[in-house]
């Protein structure tokens, strides 16, 4: 489960302002993170291309067990700062072994071609293992998950770049 309290005042508050604006009761996020771990720049970045529709896959290691979410489940997006941004609902998941990402996969994360998306995976995900603890490479496995932003708030302004 993610680290973030779904029940912390501001994801609450920020659920029942997406709510309001889509014109139906949004059930509690199973998940809330951000897409740049402990870099505030890279998180803001990808939260832009996911709401501009450029990014609308990630990929997740260590995998989840168990899995507190699956297809059809909302997740909220923070920024670089924690500010909730946007929702996303899961539209797939898929398990598999980081060789076996498939390029089309890759590139719907937006981080440039195959290899930039390998190599900027493998540096960040070497970076998060812990002394001890399971190692990244090729054989890890990965969670392929693709989304589509439901509701977000760029600069203040609501965006519904969706009709959920």
């Amino acid at each position: 489960m993610s680290a973030v309290d779904p029940n912390r005042c501001d994801i609450t508050a920020f659920m029942a302002q997406a709510s309001t604006a889509l014109g139906r009761e949004l059930p509690a996020p199973k998940d809330i993170f951000n897409f740049g771990g402990s870099s505030p720049e890279l998180a803001d970045s990808r939260l832009r291309l996911a709401i501009a529709g450029a990014k609308s896959a990630t990929t997740s290691w260590p995998v989840p067990d168990p899995m507190h979410w699956g297809v059809g489940d909302l997740s909220v997006i923070l920024d670089g700062r924690g500010v909730p941004a946007a929702i996303m609902r899961t539209t797939s998941l898929l398990r598999c072994r980081f060789r076996d990402v498939e390029e089309e996969f890759a590139l719907a994360e937006a981080e440039g071609d195959y290899e930039a998306y390998r190599t900027g995976h493998i540096e960040f995900y070497r970076a998060q293992e812990k002394e001890g603890g399971e190692k990244f490479g090729d054989d890890s496995e990965v969670l392929c998950e693709r989304f589509e932003i439901v509701y977000a708030v760029v600069d203040g302004e609501v965006v519904k770049p969706s009709a959920y």
